[in-house]
């Protein structure tokens, strides 16, 4: 019999193994703050008065692919795997219907009219490869668990446009893009739990350290008059060699069943990917061209979560 030997997980002989993923995760940031909807009159000068209106990720299927080949009886294993998604968000608001209640932007908008409607359209691109090996133990016969180390791949982008418009034809566009490309290593172990019948818990948890290059920009455009359209108001460009933290969380049930010359196991759980030190907004104050322009930077978490449904064939 090849690969696992009933439900007491030891390995017998060695085996490739193919993995294919279906991914349902929606991407979840902060600092993705367009506008300001007020419920009620304000007094002159005011701060921030309203309902914030963010960006939003809608969800989106990806998937996730990989082979793998276990090296019977040393209990090690090589692993590939890719990474593939992308996130959108389309959100609106409108300015509310009441006197001297407004919809007011947290970027600037450059026209005389109050805004009559703020738009934000977001897009985010996710490409991660793993290279790793695993050391295979098997504490108990109900318990299989593999301690992995290796090399992590990343490209990531994102591009976040918004749009004010005060109803007579004039506008204001704002827009800004971040991209990473780096790599580094990975480390962090993967459990599978028999409980009864070819069901088992299984889960891992990993962690890892990129370096690469960071890149970001925005741009802003008005039509008002006299502005030209074509001539940014805002077209600034920041970049480094940065550093980037990552963590990756699973959990759910499997299916695992043995045949005579193949191997069969279903999985589907919950899924966390957490990334640290990407998500960077930059405002500033304004003037004329020859004065200082002081930083406003906001920044926040990159979460992608949600479901991870795996098939995984033996022979």
């Amino acid at each position: 019999m090849k690969g696992y030997f009933c439900a007491t997980s030891f390995f017998v002989v060695q085996v490739f193994s193919i993995h294919a993923d279906f991914l349902f995760w929606r991407a979840q940031e902060g600092a993705l703050d367009y506008a300001l909807s007020m419920t009620q009159t304000a007094p002159t000068p005011c701060w921030a008065e309203g309902n914030f209106e963010t960006a939003t990720f809608n969800g989106a299927p990806g998937f996730r692919v990989g082979g793998s080949f276990f090296r019977a009886p040393k209990y090690w294993e090589v692993w590939g795997l890719y990474t593939r998604l992308t996130d959108r968000g389309s959100n609106s608001a409108i300015r509310p219907g009441l006197a001297n209640v407004f919809l007011t932007g947290t970027w600037p908008q450059i026209f005389s009219s109050p805004i009559a409607t703020a738009t934000s359209d977001i897009h985010l691109n996710y490409n991660v490869t793993d290279l790793f090996v695993t050391r295979v133990f098997l504490p108990n016969p109900h318990l299989r668990l593999r301690v992995l180390g290796g090399v992590t791949v990343a490209w990531i982008n994102q591009f976040w446009k918004i749009q004010y418009n005060d109803g007579t034809g004039f506008y204001t566009k704002v827009g800004n893009r971040w991209d990473f490309t780096g790599a580094g290593l990975r480390i962090g172990t993967m459990f599978d739990w028999y409980w009864f019948q070819n069901i088992y818990l299984t889960g891992g948890t990993t962690i890892a350290g990129l370096a690469g290059s960071y890149n970001n920009s925005a741009r802003q455009l008005s039509n008002f008059t006299g502005y030209n359209p074509t001539i940014p108001l805002r077209n600034a460009y920041y970049s480094d060699a940065r550093g980037v933290v990552t963590g990756q969380f699973y959990l759910g049930p499997s299916y695992q069943k043995n045949f005579t010359n193949l191997r069969f196991e279903v999985f589907a759980g919950y899924e966390w990917n957490g990334w640290f030190n990407l998500q960077e907004m930059y405002r500033s104050t304004s003037g004329n061209p020859d004065a200082a322009k002081e930083t406003w930077m906001s920044t926040s978490l990159l979460l992608l979560q949600g479901l991870t449904a795996r098939v995984t064939l033996d022979f």
